[in-house]
Parts: structure tokens; sequence; C-alpha cells
């Protein structure tokens, strides 16, 4: 776990904590873990379960989709993320599975919250879990934007390229 006047300052520039005040900010940051990660590594992949929310405190990430229309194999770059930035929110939403997998652009600092840990404070606050999960389903939203954005981009492309 971490702590401190570091971890409630990144917190409070989270998308997903958005209206939470401090006192329930100090709450969530005393579940918070931190990792870092190397340019290109993955600090998560498309299609495994995850249990844990993932924050960007420091750095970029880039979303990515792997997209498998035979004999064609493309990455998708659905959005990159910086600081305040939610990612693997499929930890919050069964079945769980990441849709997109998260790639480090350069060194990174990213936040870790297990959602059982957040689960535990939504039983004790459901106010906090109200503002959380209707900052989430604009994310979602927005993500889903994104991907749209992209295939479209995709599909545009070969196209052109006499592809389909």
């Amino acid at each position: 776990m971490i702590t401190g006047q570091k971890v409630l300052q990144d917190l409070r520039g989270v998308d997903i904590f958005a209206g939470l005040p401090d006192d329930e900010l100090r709450q969530i940051a005393s579940v918070c873990t931190q990792r870092s990660y190397l340019p290109g590594e993955f600090c998560a992949a498309e299609g495994e379960t995850t249990d844990e929310l993932r924050i960007v405190s420091a750095g970029k990430v880039a979303i990515e989709m792997r997209i498998e229309i035979a004999p064609y194999t493309q990455t998708l770059n659905i959005a990159t993320l910086g600081k305040g930035k939610v990612c693997a929110w499929s930890a919050l939403v069964e079945p769980h599975v990441l849709t997109a997998s998260i790639r480090c652009l350069d060194k990174a600092q990213i936040i870790g919250i297990r959602a059982s840990a957040l689960e535990r404070i939504f039983e004790r606050k459901p106010d906090i879990e109200a503002v959380v999960m209707r900052n989430l389903s604009r994310i979602v939203s927005s993500r889903l934007r994104e991907s749209r954005a992209q295939l479209l981009r995709l599909i545009a492309e070969m196209v052109k390229q006499g592809k389909y």
C-alpha cells in the first residue's frame, strides 16, 4: 500500500474519482499500490481477467486493441492516456475481462486498486460508489467512441487498399 499526500494529490486529478471530496479520496488512497513500468512494457493484456483498476500517475500509456480479420491482423491504438486517466476499468465490471491491452509508451507510474478493496469502501459509503460508477459510465462511453473511430479508420484504409 502507498499512502501520503502525493497519492492524495494524484487521486484528485483522476477521471473516475472526479467530484469526490478529499476525505473520500483519502479512503481510496489507503488501498492503493504503485508500480513502475518501462517503455514498451504491458501493464495489462487484452483478454486477461483482472481484479485491479489501474490509474496513470506519471508517463503515458496506449490502449491497444488487436483486430484479426483473416488473413490480416492489426493492432489499433484506441487512445493515449496520461496522468489522471483510468485504465483496466474492467476490474469493476463483470466478467472482469480486459477489452484492450495497456502498453507503456514511456516510463510510467501506475496506481493499482484492487476491486475488492474498492467494493468494501462502496459498501460503507454508497455515495462514493454512485459517483465512481457514474464517472465510469462516461469513461466507457468515451472509449467506445474512440474504438469505433479507430475501427472506421481501419476499414476505410482496407477498402482504399483493395483488401475488402
